[in-house]
């Protein structure tokens, strides 16, 4: 230490001069303090089963100290490798000494991601404390294989038919496995799923295939009860990125015949088949038993009229062996359209089973379009309005019908005009509904002729008209306001006033006074509120009310009385105030004046506005009695409609 000091200072001593500083005496000591490899990590490139290759790591001190070196051992147990030291530890390495360690490698399987080091515990081996002593430490030297290629697990034959094997007999069939990839990655062949108990996989002992070479795997199948298996056995690998291979097994131990449908006996879908055109699908019939199936009638059940079954050479009758299938095809000839709902319909001498039907479905597709109206007649519309008619459109038919395109007719009058019409082209399903508007808007007092043209894949008739037909006429030759009296002051036909309990909401005469008031209107000030009377607690008294806020600035006031009849130690005190209604415009504000008797007068404290629902629990000893005021309003600059709402109140 005193010696790299002296060293230090003279040498910026001489540097100062601008004189070159002489070598300093003795060995050069590395700046930092413990031990180094050489090489810094030992790497095998023979890494499959049969390789045995032994490397040597040279282990230094780089302090001017004695060192005692604790142990050598290896990160984790592993009997492939072998550890040899040129000197039993523990041991005192001299100052600035070396030693070697001697690892042999020789696997005995595929190598698996364990990650191994060689350590090298030390510290310092002298007794006494000084300033240059060195803390304790561990050298780690990683044994690393060098694995280059890639491994691919193949096998062969890919299946397996064990046949009939009787009840808690046995029987066993190889497969090969082999590892079809490259490299010197051995492939390690040591992991299976046979999905059943019947099924016995026999995996044999640390099974390590070089690429090219292979191994027996035995699959045994070994009943305890009377089973059908058809299954993918899986055999798989626990080396990295290797994925699973699989082997169809087949097998049964029924003693007697058993029929079964491929694909399972669920429904048999044909979808959709436009009518005039035609479809196949071929099912399979197996015999999974173990005796001979005989299949006395293959036949459908079918109302519609457009299935039929064939069987190979057009017979109606088959004898199946066990695990011997037949296939069987059945056709859709579209020439009826609707729903089609029938069944395969087997006979045989299946114990379990001798008929068995399987449901057919699907449907024949032809969908037809049904306009309503057919001709649309504004009759006489006084000068200045714009009357709108509606058009349906339906889906009557079979399947999706798509609308393409829906226009006028040449000739028809700019004064007809759609109002809603849906984005197109559009489909509907079976049954399924469009609508949209024509609207007359009369400018002038004469006659207009029209018609629009729907165009569909409807096969029958792809394109329907709808007749239009509208006459202008002027306020004075008929002026028709529903539910009001008219008004031709101003030589438009306009509404002169409403029937009582009837408003205009929509602010247009052609639709006159459309909006009917339900019940009786209440006052539109908390003086004239409609009074629902006394809601008590003790009987969870409740009430409600329905009405309509029929114009923009249209106010409704409700009031009650919500009487608390204090009990000793409870109190059922709790009014509820909850208002619903299809407007999402339309709110209420409550007020509540606490007071132990039901008031006339009209006080307006405790706002609580803009809400749907409203409520206010009773405290236990007190007296919460109130007279409860509901303002039902529209939100400001909001367009009115005719839509009811209803306020629910209860107490208790």
């Amino acid at each position: 230490m005193r010696r790299l000091l002296w060293a230090s200072v003279l040498a910026v001593t001489l540097a100062a001069c601008g004189t070159k500083p002489p070598d300093p005496p003795g060995p050069v000591i590395p700046a930092y303090r413990g031990l180094l490899a050489t090489p810094p990590q030992l790497t095998w490139t023979c890494v499959i089963p049969g390789c045995d290759t032994t490397l040597k790591v040279k282990v230094a001190s780089t302090v001017n100290r004695r060192v005692a070196i604790k142990r050598i051992v290896l990160s984790e147990e592993n009997a492939e490798y072998t550890v040899t030291p040129s000197e039993a530890a523990p041991f005192i390495l001299g100052a600035a000494s070396d030693f070697s360690v001697d690892v042999r490698f020789a696997p005995k399987s595929a190598p698996t991601s364990q990650r191994l080091n060689l350590l090298v515990t030390y510290t310092d081996a002298s007794a006494e404390e000084s300033p240059d002593r060195i803390e304790p430490g561990e050298l780690s030297i990683p044994l690393v294989r060098r694995l280059v290629g890639e491994p691919l697990m193949e096998v062969s034959p890919p299946t397996l038919s064990f046949g009939v094997v009787p009840l808690n007999a046995r029987k066993s069939m190889p497969v090969k496995v082999t590892n079809g990839g490259f490299g010197n990655i051995a492939l390690a062949v040591d992991r299976a799923d046979a999905g059943t108990d019947a099924l016995i996989v026999n995996l044999p002992v640390n099974a390590a295939l070089v690429p090219d070479a292979g191994v027996d795997v035995p699959i045994s199948f070994a009943p305890t009860s009377e089973v059908y298996v058809k299954h993918a056995v899986q055999l798989g690998s626990s080396t990295p990125g290797v994925e699973p291979v699989y082997v169809q097994v087949e097998a049964t131990s029924y003693s007697t015949p058993r029929l079964l449908v491929e694909p399972e006996e669920r429904a048999i879908d044909f979808g959709e088949v436009p009518r005039t055109m035609s479809k196949q699908v071929s099912v399979r019939l197996a015999n999974v038993g173990g005796q001979t199936l005989n299949l006395t009638n293959v036949s459908v059940r079918d109302l519609s009229g457009n299935l039929k079954v064939t069987l190979p050479g057009g017979m109606s009758t088959a004898t199946l062996l066990p695990l011997q299938r037949l296939t069987v095809d059945l056709e859709l000839d579209g020439t009826n359209p609707g729903i089609v709902d029938g069944a395969l319909v087997i006979q045989s001498n299946d114990p379990m089973r001798g008929m068995l039907e399987v449901p057919i479905i699907g449907t024949v597709t032809e969908p037809r379009l049904q306009a309503s109206p057919t001709s649309i007649s504004w009759g006489v519309v006084p000068m200045g309005w714009a009357v709108a008619k509606p058009i349906e459109l339906r889906n009557v038919g079979y399947g999706t019908l798509t609308i393409k395109r829906i226009s006028f007719v040449g000739g028809t009058s700019t004064l007809y005009s759609f109002k809603n019409l849906p984005a197109l082209p559009a489909t509907l399903p079976r049954e399924g509904r469009l609508a949209f508007e024509v609207e007359f808007r009369a400018e002038t007092a004469a006659s207009f002729m029209g018609s629009l043209s729907i165009e569909t894949d409807d096969a029958v008739e792809p394109f329907q008209e709808v007749t239009l037909s509208a006459t202008g006429g002027t306020c004075a030759a008929g002026c028709p306001i529903s539910h009001g009296t008219p008004s031709c002051s101003t030589g438009t036909c306009s509404i002169g006033a409403c029937d009582t309990g009837w408003y205009d909401t929509d602010v247009s005469p052609a639709t006159g006074c459309e909006c009917q008031e339900i019940g009786s209107d209440p006052g539109e000030f908390c003086s004239s509120a409609l009074n629902k009377g006394t809601l008590s607690d003790s009987s969870s008294s409740s009430t409600s009310h329905t009405g309509i806020i029929h114009s923009e600035n249209d106010i409704d006031f409700i009031r009650f009385y919500g009487q608390d009849n204090s009990q000793f130690l409870s109190d059922d005190y709790d009014v509820r105030i909850n208002m619903s209604s299809g407007d999402p415009n339309i709110m209420m504000c409550v007020y509540r004046y606490d007071t132990g008797n039901n008031v006339n007068e009209c006080y307006l404290n405790n706002e609580t506005c803009n809400i749907r629902s409203y409520r206010n629990d009773g405290d236990l000893g007190a007296e919460d009695g109130a007279v409860y005021y509901i303002k039902i309003f529209r939100r400001p600059n909001t367009a009115p409609t005719c839509t009811s709402y209803t306020v629910y109140m209860q107490n208790g």
